[in-house]
């Protein structure tokens, strides 16, 4: 038989199972802690790995990043020397080109085909010319329709059916009256919005006329003008021609700087003309102003220095500066003489005298002065016997006994001390 224990021995007992639990409880707490901890260590070691790689991979895409910056920098500049090179071929090749671009093109100027034609963009505006949309009309509403109730018949009519059916009547009359009465208060909204809707159309389309009219007035006026204008330019044309024809200088001027105009050339090598025409002698007085040496082209070509992030330009030598300008201002001289003969075909000019020159600072005044660098006469039966396809400039210049800067490129001015003639 079990022995059932004391009060103090259950104490006892219930004590050391108090202690069991306590021992047990302080255990798992423990290991609680101790996975919480570990849980704890190995969040941490992961979070510093996935620290670790985002920073790797940031810095690998940094680092492509940067590279990628750097090569898109290279291109970009390896293009503007591209750019600048193509700029500085182009440049240099119309340079050396000033007499043979010429040669080509018929320097006259049919007069004839500058007659302007009157011509009138059409009227297209057709947010005017198109009607403003009328609106479509509201729908009606519905009129109630009165219906009257039945009346009673057989056995119902005589046994009070009268009575009820006189008291639907009634019923069913109030109820029309009402229904009938909302519906004449439906149509006059919508009377009143139709009348709303014809306002506002009618105001579109007397603001829409208003701005038709203007709009067209202001048509007819610029017609006009373009149409004055023309006929301006033409009677003006009429008279060059007819002033041509009987060789008054100041046609035969007008005629000339026409052709001159039609003379284009590079941007960098501007090239003015002045000049007066003397019936007496029939003679051409020119002054060209070309642009000083520095206009032109410095640079043989461009290139990339990649270490120091620069552009730089190979300098021309001083020679090939040198020969360049001194070829420019005599192609200038024989193109400025060849496009005027050639486009005078009624041979009204029969010399041409020409001083080309510069603008300078004298270094001992210190004030603008023009540095002549060729002095030219020539007439129409010598130069035109020229084949300017087969000639070097500055050649033809000394056969033609013209006074030249013996160093243009630094502004030496013509030693010829006796003028164009001399």
């Amino acid at each position: 038989m079990a022995r059932r224990r004391g009060f103090f021995a259950e104490m006892q007992h219930q004590a050391r199972l108090a202690e069991q639990r306590q021992r047990q409880q302080q255990r798992a707490t423990a290991q609680a802690h101790v996975r919480a901890v570990r849980e704890a260590e190995r969040a941490q070691r992961e979070w510093e790995r996935a620290q670790a790689a985002s920073a790797r991979q940031a810095a690998a895409e940094s680092a492509y990043a940067a590279k990628e910056r750097a090569r898109l920098h290279e291109q970009a500049r390896l293009a503007e020397v591209e750019r600048l090179n193509a700029e500085l071929v182009e440049q240099s090749e119309a340079i050396d080109s000033l007499l043979s671009a010429t040669l080509a093109v018929d320097d006259f100027v049919d007069l004839t085909a500058l007659r302007q034609q009157i011509s009138h963009p059409p009227f297209d505006r057709p947010d005017l010319t198109t009607p403003t949309r009328r609106p479509d009309p509201l729908p009606y509403p519905p009129e109630p329709v009165y219906t009257e109730p039945p009346a009673p018949t057989g056995l119902g009519a005589a046994l009070g059916g009268k009575k009820k059916h006189a008291a639907a009547i009634s019923d069913a009359q109030a109820l029309f009256w009402q229904q009938h009465h909302h519906w004449q208060g439906l149509l006059a909204d919508r009377n009143r919005a139709e009348a709303e809707n014809e306002h506002t159309y009618q105001g579109l389309e007397t603001e829409r006329a208003q701005k038709l009219q203007a709009a067209q007035e202001q048509y007819e006026r610029e017609c006009r003008e373009r149409r004055e204008s023309v006929l301006s330019a033409n009677v003006k044309l009429e008279r060059l021609m007819v002033a041509l024809q009987e060789r008054e200088p100041w046609a035969l001027e007008e005629y000339v700087s026409i052709v001159l105009g039609n003379s284009v050339y590079p941007d960098c090598f501007p090239v003015e003309h002045d000049f007066a025409f003397d019936p007496a002698d029939r003679e051409l007085r020119l002054t060209v102003t070309v642009p000083d040496p520095a206009a032109l082209p410095q640079e043989k070509a461009f290139k990339y220095v990649k270490a120091s992030d620069s552009i730089t330009g190979t300098p021309l030598t001083a020679k090939a500066r040198k020969d360049r300008y001194a070829k420019a201002i005599s192609e200038v001289a024989i193109r400025t003489v060849h496009e005027i003969f050639e486009a005078d075909r009624d041979g009204i000019i029969a010399t041409i005298s020409m001083e080309l020159g510069t603008r300078a600072i004298d270094p001992g005044t210190g004030h603008d002065t023009t540095i002549t660098l060729v002095q030219l006469a020539t007439d129409r039966d010598t130069f035109t016997r020229l084949d300017l396809s087969r000639v070097e400039a500055r050649a033809t210049l000394d056969h033609l006994r013209a006074g030249v800067s013996k160093n243009p490129h630094d502004l030496v001015p013509v030693a010829n001390t006796r003028g164009v003639r001399g």
